[in-house]
């Protein structure tokens, strides 16, 4: 039997009803290893994460800004704004394995993009890396190719998260 982890979700101008719709995604595929618990209040995004020239908001700083909020527990900060990593046009989200990950829902239109997102960040924080098999870790550069990815990890990854684990 393996211990549950307690995953906290932060969003900023996310409405209740879209952070149940991530709930219900992120129980489903990882019910038996995370205890989620929703945060009620907002987190302000902060003013200097937003780049004027991009009109995007700068998700290292975003990431470093969770860092220096959360607790010991793992966080998924959940925000409607774009964002960006360095030289790349957008990102949906990004990561800090044993941490924390930002899930930006500004270009995914539907609550099934929103839960694949949501499982593919968090595996991120649980130790998954990107794969290349059928499965929802699998890098997105586009909402196209996201739409692609199944809902759920392929067999390969549950093994590597329950080694890992």
């Amino acid at each position: 039997m393996v211990k549950k982890m307690r995953l906290k979700i932060y969003r900023s101008k996310v409405d209740l009803a879209t952070i149940d719709v991530i709930n219900y995604f992120l129980r489903e595929e990882y019910g038996n290893v995370l205890e989620i618990d929703i945060q009620k209040d907002e987190i302000l995004l902060p003013k200097n994460a937003f780049n004027c020239s991009r009109k995007q908001y700068n998700a290292f700083v975003l990431q470093q800004y969770l860092i220096s909020r959360k607790d010991k527990n793992l966080a998924l900060w959940v925000i409607r704004e774009d964002i960006y990593w360095k030289d790349m046009n957008f990102i949906f989200g990004c990561a800090v394995p044993w941490c924390c990950a930002i899930l930006s829902i500004s270009r995914l239109y539907n609550h099934e993009l929103i839960g694949k997102e949501a499982i593919h960040e968090v595996g991120h924080i649980l130790g998954l890396n990107h794969c290349k098999n059928k499965c929802v870790m699998r890098f997105s550069n586009s909402v196209e190719e996201a739409l692609l990815k199944p809902v759920h990890l392929c067999e390969r990854c549950k093994k590597k998260l329950l080694k890992i684990l």
